[in-house]
């Protein structure tokens, strides 16, 4: 079922906007009370959302449902960390209400009547529901929202790009000043979201153990992935242990790879390598891992062709254990003579090959010597620590804005196949769209020395290549810590 917090709202809230009413009377009714999975009164059914009604609807609404009798209500506030009036508690969406504990609501004046905001601007409502997504969050378009802006004026602002390296004043023949992402018409192709299975843990460590165990989880495919252990500190008996189910988390993983090692002459650590990425992978990993046929999820893709995909997430991730003092932080949230107790980031990364005569099916072709095709790496981090980044500083290229959020991008001089971008706030849940981040490089990853004064530009990414994943994870430098991923929902539409 499509859980996306923006596709249930236009399903759930009782409003007076004409939009909200014409959303909600979008949604079909549902063939069987079957396809509700987890009881909300809303199924997924032929590819798209539907509505349970009272003919085929097999038990009635539980008392805790609102007066729609579609969300249930909300046990805490807290739960609706956007303030947009739902909340994600139990694997499920709620709706917050004046029942729902420690609430704050305090809609203010640019609010609609269900504390939901008003959408500044009408071509945030990119399929025309009537709901848009502005500063990471849900909005409704209503009578007061703008007539919306010109792709010209749209590139300037919200996928507009700023440089510390002065790009080109004239960027009318280039695209690396003015950005434009695809947005697509809002036709829901597949969705894909991460659901709670049975519970399972697989520890691997210094004694043994697969360090590349897998387990299948829906759509997805989590790895433990500790594809450097031999580089953790000399002696420390380490471990990494990947979990499904744990205590309601869909997927987690805990791991301890010992005490870093300062690094000597101003440098923050000699311990730079990075010792494992336990990940959770959506498509095809390599020629022996492939979470789910192409016929049901759509990937591998061509690079011309991909659907516009959204990502919602929501995460927690901490670390403990041995501490030391950054001596060199590489960002301001975290400056010099902080204490931290471990490195890592929470990266989403795809990985692209060259296709087969134009063709990307589940056959991943394998014509290098390691016994892989990956021929590209675009890699975001959702958040980082205080010592490690992408590259060296040097290779720093320029900070990109995408729908309001942040990013430094980073090419490196001895991998011309890859790219990072790097928040420059954390992002622990929210949505971001895929096609940003591929559709920045594919236009400007291979010119970024002519158009922001870049160390190395990469290599061109072609229309033709595919794209074969979609994958979420930590790369751990040093340090104990775990990570849980409470939302992952892939939503593709064209």
């Amino acid at each position: 079922m499509l859980t996306i917090k923006r596709i249930i709202a236009i399903s759930s809230l009782t409003l007076v906007s004409v939009a909200t009413q014409s959303a909600y009377a979008q949604l079909p009714n549902c063939q069987s009370a079957a396809s509700d999975s987890d009881g909300d009164g809303y199924g997924w059914e032929n590819g798209a959302s539907c509505l349970v009604v009272a003919s085929n609807t097999s038990a009635s609404q539980s008392s805790s449902s609102t007066s729609g009798g579609s969300l249930p209500t909300c046990s805490s506030a807290s739960s609706d960390s956007d303030g947009d009036g739902f909340g994600w508690e139990n694997g499920a969406s709620c709706l917050v209400n004046a029942s729902s504990s420690s609430s704050s609501s305090g809609s203010s004046s640019s609010s609609t009547s269900s504390g939901t905001p008003a959408c500044a601007s009408a071509n945030s409502d990119s399929d025309g529901d009537g709901f848009g997504w502005e500063n990471n969050a849900t909005c409704i378009v209503t009578a007061s929202t703008g007539a919306g802006i010109s792709d010209d004026a749209a590139s300037a602002t919200s996928n507009g790009v700023t440089s510390n390296n002065n790009p080109p004043a004239d960027n009318t023949n280039n695209n690396g000043g003015s950005f434009s992402a695809n947005t697509g018409s809002g036709n829901v192709l597949r969705s894909s979201s991460l659901p709670v299975v049975a519970s399972r843990s697989i520890t691997t460590n210094s004694s043994g153990g697969d360090r590349f165990a897998t387990v299948s989880v829906g759509d997805f495919t989590l790895m433990q992935n500790a594809w450097r252990a031999e580089r953790a500190a000399p002696g420390h008996n380490w471990s990494q242990t990947i979990s499904t189910n744990n205590n309601g988390i869909p997927v987690s993983w805990t791991y301890d790879w010992g005490r870093g090692v300062p690094g000597g002459n101003g440098r923050a650590s000699d311990d730079f390598y990075v010792r494992s990425y336990p990940e959770l992978i959506y498509g095809i990993k390599d020629e022996f891992r492939t979470s789910a046929p192409k016929s049901q999820i759509g990937f591998p893709v061509r690079v011309d062709s991909m659907p516009t995909v959204a990502i919602d997430f929501s995460y927690n991730s901490s670390q403990f254990g041995a501490s030391r003092t950054v001596d060199a932080s590489v960002t301001s949230r975290f400056p010099n003579g902080t204490t931290i107790q471990g490195e890592r980031n929470v990266a989403v990364e795809s990985f692209l090959y060259q296709s087969v005569n134009g063709v990307c099916d589940d056959n991943l072709p394998v014509n290098r010597s390691n016994g892989s095709n990956h021929t590209y790496e675009v890699m975001v981090w959702l958040d980082s620590g205080a010592e490690r980044l992408p590259a060296a500083a040097r290779e720093y290229v320029t900070t990109v804005s995408l729908r309001g959020a942040n990013y430094d991008v980073y090419t490196k001089a001895n991998d011309p196949r890859y790219i990072a971008f790097v928040a420059t706030n954390p992002q622990t849940s929210g949505r971001i769209y895929w096609n940003d981040y591929v559709d920045w490089a594919r236009q400007n990853a291979h010119r970024v020395q002519q158009l922001f004064g870049a160390r190395s530009n990469s290599v061109q990414i072609q229309d033709s290549w595919c794209v074969a994943n979609i994958i979420i994870g930590t790369e751990i430098f040093w340090g104990s810590g775990s990570f849980d991923l409470s939302r992952w929902t892939i939503t593709q539409s064209q």
